[in-house]
């Protein structure tokens, strides 16, 4: 094996050109594959997470308007998957700001929540950007950062909320929230629950109870066992999306087999080159084979020749690639954070991804050597003796 490696060794000095050429196309191949997943998988773990970031992972509905949620509440805290339930009233409204730009008008979304259970549950007091929480002003509201910088708003204004059922209610602002989701940010009211029934009309009910989960991807599961337990009908975030999920998967599946013909590429590189020596050598592959040295012998010297090409890409191409995340992750970009909703890119690559990435690189190295290593070795030697 020493003497078919230091041929091989030899093979890939000789043709620098040709080599480097197969070095830089593997290891731009996985570096472009890399890195695009990396970013799209980090997108679409931020932009789940902006979604989640004030909803729920289960909306426990019911038939009709929830009377007993006091006692659902605490049969669904026992279940130890779930972090924290809240008591919500959501409808649409109106708000009515008169300010320094004039009167505002726009339709919203009232979210009425038990804000006690809410601060734990979604981590309020982290997306709060101005302001604060007091669970004893029940005419204080939260609204989104992007529908407070639109009104001109400050602090303690009033500001009139008018309900579905035409019911108008003075409250004041009390503090703003920043969701890092624009619909949220732009469109979302939070109220207190009491203020919310009160508005609504429902007396001591709620529309539904928002379970939220330590981990979201074990909604489906809870979400059995809560209608094994209860009978009442309840949504999953995932099913409430899953046009948006469906989306994710097929922009990244598309993404995936679009930058893997650049893989492709790499290995018809590597193949050429290969094809390209044996053709080249094939004078010098009849002495050999006249001096003894047996066919399995020639083959394994044009398979190392790849193999090494492709051991050095794949290593080269994931140093640079892992290299590239750890910068994108790290420094901010102020060209895509002034266009997205976000103030650094996410990065998110998996030990399995990766080992994916290179395992099919391997393989299609391996094969792309594979054919021209066998094309050398079959060489009769009275015909490669002949060529010229």
């Amino acid at each position: 094996m020493l003497f078919e490696f230091f041929i091989a060794k030899k093979h890939i000095f000789e043709h620098k050109k040709q080599s480097f050429i197969g070095l830089l196309g593997i290891a731009i191949g996985i570096i472009v594959l890399t890195v695009s997943i990396g970013i799209s998988n980090g997108l679409n773990k931020n932009m789940i997470e902006s979604i989640l970031s004030l909803s729920s992972h289960i909306t426990v509905i019911g038939n009709e308007n929830i009377k007993n949620f006091t006692e659902l509440e605490n049969i669904f805290l026992k279940y130890p998957q779930v972090k924290g339930v809240i008591p919500k009233v959501s409808t649409q409204g109106i708000i009515k700001y008169n300010g320094i730009l004039g009167t505002h008008v726009s339709g919203v979304k009232l979210e009425g929540m038990d804000l006690k259970q809410a601060i734990p549950a979604l981590n309020l007091e982290n997306k709060i950007k101005h302001g604060s929480v007091d669970l004893d002003n029940k005419k204080g509201i939260l609204i989104g950062e992007e529908l407070f910088n639109r009104l001109g708003a400050r602090l303690g204004d009033p500001i009139s909320v008018i309900s579905a059922n035409n019911k108008e209610l003075k409250l004041e602002i009390m503090g703003t929230f920043q969701s890092g989701y624009y619909d949220y940010d732009l469109s979302m009211v939070i109220l207190p629950l009491k203020t919310a029934q009160y508005i609504t009309e429902r007396d001591n009910t709620v529309s539904s109870l928002d379970l939220i989960l330590k981990n979201p991807y074990t909604a489906e599961i809870i979400s059995n066992k809560i209608y094994e337990d209860t009978g009442l009908y309840n949504r999953t975030w995932g099913s409430l999306n899953q046009n948006l999920l469906k989306a994710l998967n097929l922009e990244k599946t598309v993404m995936v087999i679009g930058f893997s013909l650049i893989v492709l590429i790499a290995g018809f590189v590597v193949w050429v080159i290969l094809n390209t020596m044996v053709r080249e050598k094939i004078r010098y592959i009849g002495i050999m084979r006249s001096m003894g040295i047996s066919h399995s012998s020639i083959v394994k010297i044009f398979l190392i020749q790849g193999i090494i090409l492709g051991f050095i890409g794949i290593i080269l191409g994931v140093f640079i690639s892992l290299f590239l995340l750890w910068y994108i992750k790290t420094y901010s970009l102020p060209e895509i954070s002034s266009i997205y909703y976000l103030s650094k890119v996410p990065v998110e690559l998996s030990a399995k991804e990766l080992f994916i990435i290179i395992a099919a690189n391997i393989v299609l190295i391996f094969l792309s050597s594979i054919f021209p290593a066998y094309k050398a070795g079959k060489l009769k030697i009275v015909e490669a003796l002949r060529h010229d």
